[in-house]
């Protein structure tokens, strides 16, 4: 039995957003700004790269307007020092995103795809669970 690979020869969003819907992930394309968004439990990204060899996974969190940018940034730091499967940042907007990067060069499996998505999904909600200690994220 042969296993389809998702390459960068024949991956689109199309077929992306097939992926996620065969495992019961509600998604859609917003084809204006060229990336897939997955509504689960937070709302997430999913964007091809240029050369479309990597799959990159994003999930934005709103920031207090309050909060300094110094704050931020420790939140940023204590995410990415005990995550190391996610890179967190902060945008010049009251916004903190974290992603992960999926290497589609050589293949992957529609299962692996699906897989290291929900993978970040849980990863990325409990880094901001575990890691905001100061209430910045809203």
């Amino acid at each position: 039995m042969s296993v389809e690979l998702v390459t960068p020869e024949n991956v689109t969003l199309e077929l992306i957003r097939d992926v996620y819907e065969a495992a019961l992930m509600d998604a859609s394309i917003d084809e204006e700004n060229g990336f897939v968004i997955l509504d689960d439990e937070i709302v997430a990204r999913a964007k091809l790269s240029d050369s479309k060899e990597r799959l990159q996974l994003i999930a934005f969190y709103k920031v207090r307007e309050d909060a300094d940018r110094t704050d931020r940034l420790e939140l940023v730091n204590r995410i990415n020092d005990q995550f190391v499967l996610v890179r967190a940042a902060v945008g010049d907007e009251d916004e903190l995103w974290i992603d992960y990067g999926l290497v589609l060069k050589g293949g992957a499996t529609r299962k692996q795809i699906a897989h290291a998505t929900r993978m970040f999904l849980k990863v990325a909600e409990m880094a901001v669970k575990d890691c905001d200690d100061d209430g910045i994220v809203t």
